[in-house]
Order: structure tokens, then C-alpha cells, then sequence
């Protein structure tokens, strides 16, 4: 964890009086098993506030670990395990000053609508992959190992290391995209062509690039 982040975490007794909503918040998260490997767990947040989030998972990682947290209707968050529990754990919620902002805007909107979220604005309704892992090839022509959050016919979330920019022709799994979105730890794609509803998970998930993204004419 970087010294900026170390800087934003919350581990402060207040957290009992911030803005919290409790209730079924639909979720995903994305983590490492022991057997190694990325494994992507459908789950449910029961409680959220700014700094911190309590989860109901079948699964979990270990205390200290790092996951992405994926909020139906607002986006992803990067946490820290905190505590485990018998039915899920407890995190602590890892966002710059900006991010916590728009976090705690959100649970107070959540707050007031009684926890309805509007509908998801892309074209074709997203899903969890089957198999989370996928190779991203660059326009320079590299490679690097990643995690899809989630998919739809007509383009994914990816968590990656490395940074891309809007505009930027890519690759991911067998798929030509391009980049249309940046955020802390990943980048949000559109597909160059949208995919059949079969095979979005059969060409972007789980497999090794094997095509190359083209380069746009100077």
C-alpha cells in the first residue's frame, strides 16, 4: 500500500457516526485463494459506511489481505481485510479524499431511497464471469495479466496494473476493445464489435491473447 493510501485509510472509532446504510447491497469481490489463482465471489454488503464495509461471503480471504470490492450501482473500491467473521469479514474501505466524498454522497442517497439503485446505463445487461482472469494486449504490443470485474456484450471493467488512457486500442482475451474509462486500479473497455451473448465469457475470460490490437493510422 502506497504512503497517499496509508494517509486516506480510516480505522477510527467514529466510524459509528458516519453516514451508514444497512441493508442488502448487491456485490463482488475479487481476491487470490490460498491455492493461487484470482477467483471472483458473488456477495452481499450489509452494512456500508464511508470507511469501512461489512460483508456476508460463503468465502474470504485472510486479515491484511487487499480485494476489490465491486457496489451494484456505484463502482469498485479497493479494501483491506480487517476482521473475519463466521458468515463473511469486515473491511476497511482504501479511497483518497475525492473517492470517500463520492462514497459518502452515495450511502446518503442510498439512505434516503430506502437502498434502490437505478438501473445499470450500458447496452446489454452486465454479468460475473465464469473464469475472472484474461490477458490484456496493449497497442505497444505488451501483455499483462488481469482480472475482469465484470462483462457485458459490449465491454467489461478490468483490473490491472498497468495504466491505460481513453482512446487507447487494446485487446482483451480474444477481443479487440478499446479503453473508454480510467479508475484507481483498472480501466473500464468497449468492445470494437458487441459479442454474441455466448461469447463473452468463451472469448474475453480465461484465455491467453492471442490476437493483437491494431494500430490506428497517423
Amino acid at each position: 500500500m502506497s504512503g497517499s493510501e496509508d494517509r486516506h485509510v480510516q480505522r477510527l472509532p467514529e466510524r459509528r457516526s458516519e453516514v451508514r446504510y444497512d441493508g442488502g447491497l448487491l456485490a463482488s469481490f475479487t481476491y487470490t485463494p490460498r491455492a493461487g489463482g484470482v477467483r471472483a465471489v458473488h456477495c452481499t454488503v450489509v452494512s456500508l459506511a464511508p470507511s469501512a464495509m461489512v460483508i456476508a461471503a460463503p468465502v474470504h480471504g485472510d486479515v491484511g489481505e487487499h480485494l476489490w470490492v465491486e457496489l451494484e450501482g456505484f463502482g469498485l473500491i479497493r479494501c483491506e481485510i480487517e476482521s473475519v467473521r463466521e458468515d463473511g469479514f469486515v473491511c476497511v474501505n482504501l479511497l483518497n479524499d475525492e473517492a470517500r466524498k463520492r462514497l459518502t454522497t452515495w450511502v446518503a442517497w442510498l439512505r434516503r431511497h430506502g437502498g434502490r439503485i437505478s438501473g445499470d446505463s450500458r447496452d446489454f445487461m452486465r454479468t460475473r464471469p465464469r473464469d475472472a482472469r484474461t490477458t490484456v494486449t496493449f497497442a505497444d504490443g505488451m501483455t499483462a495479466d488481469a482480472t475482469l470485474s465484470d462483462i457485458s456484450r459490449s465491454g467489461a471493467a478490468v483490473l490491472a496494473d498497468r495504466t491505460a488512457t481513453p482512446g487507447d486500442a487494446i485487446a482483451v482475451g480474444r477481443v479487440p476493445a478499446h479503453v473508454v474509462r480510467v479508475f484507481e486500479g483498472g480501466f473500464a473497455i468497449a468492445f470494437d464489435e458487441a459479442l454474441d451473448a455466448a461469447d463473452a465469457d468463451r472469448l474475453v475470460a480465461g484465455y491467453e491473447v492471442v490476437l493483437t490490437p491494431k494500430r490506428e493510422a497517423m
